[in-house]
């Protein structure tokens, strides 16, 4: 068991403690490698160089870190037997990832876990994770390929994301937050639009997104959708705010696209944040094998594990790889 680990000196967290590589490597000691890598190129470069002998790779971070950790990695070894095993940290914002996982603590505790493991010649429990592969174009005609769990690719969930990111704490206060001022600006449009502020919360999480989406074969019947989500393992954010329950057992991928009134979303949202689902005439919320997007007027830009990637005119999500997840 050989431990490699990954800081990024740049994160919000490590920019007011430069010395955190330092730190992370007095916990190491001689079981590991610690690294730190500003950009994905020198996180490529870095993975290249260690993954003959590292056993478990670790991102001193959440789910972005522990994101660009496995699509640098395909990037280096095309055979998902031949990885390590990934570790998250719960060192992000967002760590629903470890959650799933069962990884508790902060990460100074995971990784003096692993490294007491290291030293007493025991490997962790490990389990797998399923994952989404996402294959594409830009609107430069370039290809596009992707790895994660969980893909906005348009509507509620979408832009959900930025008034959440606006939040300094992106815990269950933010998420209440972003509900409690979606629900105040719909109500007072309603009631008094003329005291109304465009854009408002309202008006920016309800505005559709226009895609053609096929679902297994089948064209989903609009080319609006208030919801367009797809996910490899049900999420958890912000505490009891459930993602894609239909994804929480082995292999089942969870698509959600279609039409769905802003009156129904604002009624249904408490209850689809804490249960992950959404119910409508035009709603397709489903397990499914393949969901096919193609934007209309105007280029996607989906949300993945988190990240918004802009310029995708095309999207196939499909079942990727499966990940070993280390559990401490």
């Amino acid at each position: 068991m050989y431990l490699g680990v990954i800081v990024n000196p740049l994160a919000r967290k490590n920019r007011a403690n430069p010395q955190r590589a330092a730190d992370v490597r007095r916990i190491v000691g001689p079981w590991g490698e610690v690294y730190e890598t500003a950009s994905i190129d020198e996180l490529r470069k870095t993975l290249g160089q260690i993954h003959p002998r590292v056993t478990h790779l670790i991102g001193d971070g959440g789910d972005g870190a522990l994101h660009w950790l496995i699509n640098e990695m395909e990037g280096c070894v095309s055979d998902p037997e031949s990885w390590p095993a990934f570790v998250p940290t719960n060192g992000g914002s967002v760590n629903a990832v470890a959650r799933k996982a069962g990884v508790r603590g902060r990460a100074d505790a995971i990784i003096r876990a692993l490294t007491a493991a290291a030293e007493a010649g025991r490997t962790p429990p490990e389990m797998r994770l399923d994952t989404l592969t996402l294959d594409g174009e830009t609107a430069d005609g370039e290809t596009f390929h992707r790895l994660c769990f969980g893909l906005a690719a348009g509507g509620v969930g979408n832009r959900f994301y930025d008034r959440y990111y606006a939040h300094p704490d992106h815990n269950r206060t933010a998420v209440a937050r972003v509900i409690a001022r979606t629900f105040g600006d719909y109500i007072t449009s309603k009631v008094a639009p003329g005291r109304v502020r465009t854009p408002n919360y309202a008006s920016v999480l309800f505005t559709p997104t226009r895609a053609r989406v096929v679902i297994d074969g089948e064209e989903v019947p609009t080319r609006t959708h208030r919801l367009l989500h797809a996910g490899a393992i049900d999420l958890r954010i912000g505490g009891p705010f459930r993602l894609f329950p239909k994804a929480s057992e082995p292999g089942a991928l969870h698509f959600q696209a279609g039409e769905i009134r802003p009156s129904r979303i604002v009624v249904q949202l408490p209850a689809a944040l804490t249960n992950g689902t959404v119910h409508g005439k035009r709603v397709r919320d489903v397990n499914g094998q393949e969901m096919i997007i193609e934007a209309e007027d105007e280029p996607l830009s989906p949300i993945i594990d988190g990240e918004r990637v802009d310029g995708i005119v095309r999207l196939v999500a499909r079942a990727g790889p499966l990940i070993r997840v280390a559990r401490t």
